[in-house]
């Protein structure tokens, strides 16, 4: 193993504030006699010059006593937050110049799988550091960087990970990797796609071998879901392209329509995320609108029945759910002649939904766009209170005078407050 500082690297991309508290860090390791790390993906971002906020330490030894010490030395800058004993692990935050700098500290351990797909058991906590890169993902994300005064700056890289990084190659730790943790093939996909690194041969290999086994077909779960979520919030084509192409989606359901067209769906539904992206308020659910698309085809039954296997919340299935109910209708869209026809056919699908009809429907973007830049928004000044003042009973007409009166504000057949007085006296 080639012995590299990153000083230069180190300092570079990590914050001002992030540095003093890993200073304290490492003092306080130093005082116990304790190894500690910067590893996983914060050292392969400060290779490639990548800014990464998102740090995690693990120290070889016991991470919650270590975190209790810190606790102990820094009261008056330190707060532990929480702890998970099974795994030894804390999450932990510094107040360094008046910022919150949080950490997660773990202990190296060792594990095994006990079956293929499975949790992960735990053999041993405070584990030499080789034992616990070895059980991660992929190369590039199991270097580590020494944090200790004498050899603080020093590279840890047991498997290769430098040089993958700096040939683009993403390469799995072992044989049995993919067959302990399927998961990892969209993990793989999304770090290929993230950072443009192409799988090694032996990577590829062993990724085909595990899907074309069918050991793993429709695993789906949690965990499934987690990982292809992160993927396809990247946004990009690519992404949902190889997830068919390679036949990544077998994890997920192998019912999924392999579409002969993917490469252009896919490049669509990119384009399309990007250009009505002021539309989506929470950028955590592109994801959703790039499995709509696949699924978008699919009859209710088919993706009630993925949506159960991947555990999404009820919003999430609703999203999937409308986007096929509507992408089932646009019939009665194309034969909208009213700006209120088109107002209804969207008025109660959410945004996601709405933009994977599009990407199946590109013909029909001039009235996509007419609801999202000038109906949806559209609201009337009147309410119950006006009706009953002007002498109605509350009732189901109520509800009727109420439609009829946006209807015609959203036709542009009344403007104003005193227009809709008008038309609800025709009620009376």
């Amino acid at each position: 193993m080639k012995n590299r500082f990153l000083r230069e690297e180190f300092e570079k991309n990590i914050p001002g504030e992030i540095k003093k508290a890993l200073a304290f860090c490492s003092k306080a390791a130093d005082e116990l006699g304790l190894p500690i790390f910067l590893i996983g993906g914060i050292v392969r971002d400060i290779i490639i010059n990548k800014k990464n906020f998102d740090v995690d330490i693990t120290v070889q030894g016991n991470a919650i006593e270590f975190a209790q010490s810190l606790q102990n030395k820094y009261p008056e800058i330190f707060k532990l937050k929480e702890t998970h004993d099974s795994f030894k692990t804390a999450k932990v935050v510094f107040n360094i110049d008046g910022k919150c700098v949080d950490l997660d500290l773990a202990s190296t351990r060792k594990e095994s799988y006990p079956y293929p797909s499975g949790l992960p058991v735990v053999e041993k906590i405070g584990c030499e550091l080789y034992e616990d890169v070895i059980r991660r993902d992929f190369s590039i994300n199991s270097m580590a960087l020494s944090l200790n005064k004498d050899s603080f700056y020093r590279l840890v890289d047991y498997l290769n990970g430098y040089d993958d990084l700096q040939e683009g190659v993403l390469e799995i730790l072992h044989e049995k990797s993919f067959i302990d943790d399927p998961t990892r093939i969209i993990r793989g996909l999304k770090f290929s796609v993230r950072f443009g690194y192409k799988p090694g041969e032996k990577t590829q290999k062993l990724m085909r071998e595990c899907l074309e086994s069918g050991q793993f077909d429709n695993l789906a779960g949690e965990r499934v879901k987690l990982e292809l979520k992160q993927a396809f919030n990247l946004n990009r084509a690519e992404c949902l392209a190889r997830f068919i192409n390679e036949k990544i989606y077998r994890l997920v359901d192998t019912g999924i329509s392999a579409l002969e067209n993917i490469d252009e769906i896919a490049f669509d539904a990119q384009k399309t995320i990007s250009e009505y992206s002021k539309f989506i308020q929470n950028n955590d659910n592109i994801w959703l609108i790039y499995l709509g698309t696949l699924l978008s085809g699919c009859i209710p039954e088919k993706i009630n029945h993925i949506a159960q296997k991947l555990y999404l919340s009820g919003n999430e299935k609703s999203v999937l759910l409308y986007a096929q109910a509507l992408c089932e209708k646009q019939g009665f869209l194309r034969n909208s002649k009213s700006r209120f026809e088109v107002y209804e056919f969207f008025e109660k699908a959410q945004i996601e939904s709405i933009i994977v009809f599009l990407i199946k429907n590109k013909d029909l973007k001039d009235k996509v766009d007419l609801f999202l830049n000038g109906l949806k928004d559209i609201k009337i000044s009147i309410d119950g209170n006006n009706l009953i003042q002007m002498g109605l009973k509350p009732g189901p007409l109520f509800s009727e005078v109420l439609r009829e009166v946006l209807k015609a504000r959203v036709n542009g057949e009344i403007t104003s407050y005193e227009q809709e007085i008008e038309l609800v006296k025709k009620f009376n």
